[in-house]
C-alpha cells in the first residue's frame, strides 16, 4: 500500500511564527536566575536575600566538566564529574551578584554551616540554567 503525504493539513503554530534571523539568534541574551535564601541578617532575624546567577555557554560548561573529572570511587559510581570540586566552580562561574570566586564557592561548599540540601540548591539551580531547555526523551523498548 502506498501512502501520499497529507497536502492540507493546517500549518503549526511555529510555522506562522515569524522567524529568527542569525543577528538576533547571534544577540540572545543568556539566561539569568535567582535565587532567593533565607539568612540571618545582622539584627539576628531571618531575612531573605538573593544570590543572582547567569548561564554558561554550552563549550564552557563542557570545558568545565572536563576539568574536573572523578576519581576512581566516582567513576564506578558513573558519575562525569567530581561534584565536590565541579559544583563550587559552576556556582562561582555562575554567580553574578553576588560574584563569587571558586575558593568562595568552595568554603560554602564545605561549610558546615550549609546543608547538603541548602548547597545542592545552588548547585542544580546553575546546572538547572545551564541546561535550560534541554529535554531528552527517554527511550524505551516496546
Amino acid at each position: 500500500m502506498v501512502t501520499k503525504p497529507v497536502q492540507d493539513e493546517k500549518p503549526s503554530s511555529v510555522a506562522r511564527s515569524k522567524r529568527a534571523t542569525f543577528d538576533r539568534l547571534a544577540k540572545k541574551a543568556k539566561a539569568e536566575r535567582e535565587v532567593p535564601l533565607q539568612l540571618e541578617g545582622d539584627d539576628g532575624e531571618m531575612e531573605e536575600v538573593s544570590i543572582l546567577f547567569r548561564a554558561i555557554g554550552a563549550k564552557q560548561y563542557d570545558d568545565l566538566i572536563a576539568k574536573h573529572p572523578p576519581n576512581a570511587q566516582q567513576k564506578m559510581s558513573g558519575d562525569i564529574y567530581n561534584i565536590h570540586t565541579f559544583a563550587p566552580a559552576l556556582i562561582a562561574i555562575c554567580s553574578v551578584e553576588p560574584k563569587l570566586s571558586y575558593d568562595e564557592a568552595k568554603a560554602i561548599w564545605d561549610s558546615e554551616d550549609w546543608s547538603r540540601g541548602e548547597v545542592m540548591a545552588l548547585f542544580g539551580a546553575c546546572v538547572e540554567l545551564c541546561n535550560k531547555g534541554l529535554n531528552i526523551p527517554f527511550i524505551g523498548s516496546a
